[in-house]
């Protein structure tokens, strides 16, 4: 088991990115079950891109066409979370009934729409690939990546058992919108450079 590993995973997992902002707001805004919801949407995304590199399709993630729609389409779907979060921003906080299913395709699908989530895997496991460890360096990773989402878990619910009032969770659903605004802003970006760089 690599240390270095778990500990890149860990950190890895919380930088600011659409999957530890959705695990957040959805364990504040609902609670911890939701968000461990949403998690295991998000575990079996990372499973996806880890076994398709385990595979050898690690070149999958350089292709352009690949790129181009993969960000296309994640920047739709992230555009559509923000409009989601915003119109709900005033929603209670606190919701009796959990849709599992819906909470874990939310987690699966803000996953797998980043093509950087798919470029990170590649980057940080491709040297590990032809190696007799690489079943736990892969392990490795993905141990310190559940790490990090859990402990944003439980964080967030104790925020919200003890410190999160309607106007707060106003404030928190009104910068979540904001920011993953922003993160489809910059894959639709991303996606139209792409698709220039394969017409041009």
């Amino acid at each position: 088991m690599s240390l270095e590993l778990l500990f890149i995973g860990f950190v890895a997992a919380l930088t600011p990115g659409p999957d530890i902002f959705l695990v957040i707001q959805t364990t504040l805004n609902r609670s911890l079950k939701a968000g461990l919801g949403v998690l295991s949407g998000i575990l079996t995304g990372n499973l996806i891109v880890i076994s398709v590199l385990f595979f050898g399709f690690s070149s999958l993630g350089k292709n352009l066409y690949f790129q181009a729609g993969v960000s296309l389409i994640g920047g739709l779907y992230l555009l559509y979370v923000a409009k989601e979060i915003f119109t709900h921003r005033k929603d209670e906080i606190h919701t009796s009934k959990i849709n599992a299913k819906n909470l874990y395709l939310k987690g699966l699908y803000v996953n797998l729409s980043n093509p950087k989530a798919i470029i990170f895997f590649s980057a940080i496991l491709t040297p590990f690939i032809h190696k007799n460890t690489m079943f736990l360096e892969f392990l490795s990773l993905f141990i310190g990546i559940v790490s990090a989402f859990l402990f944003a878990i439980f964080i967030s619910d104790i925020f919200r058992k003890n410190l999160l009032t309607p106007q707060v969770s106003l404030y928190i659903n009104l910068f979540s919108s904001v920011l993953f605004f922003i993160f489809s802003v910059e894959l639709l970006r991303y996606s139209t450079h792409k698709i220039l760089n394969i017409l041009g």
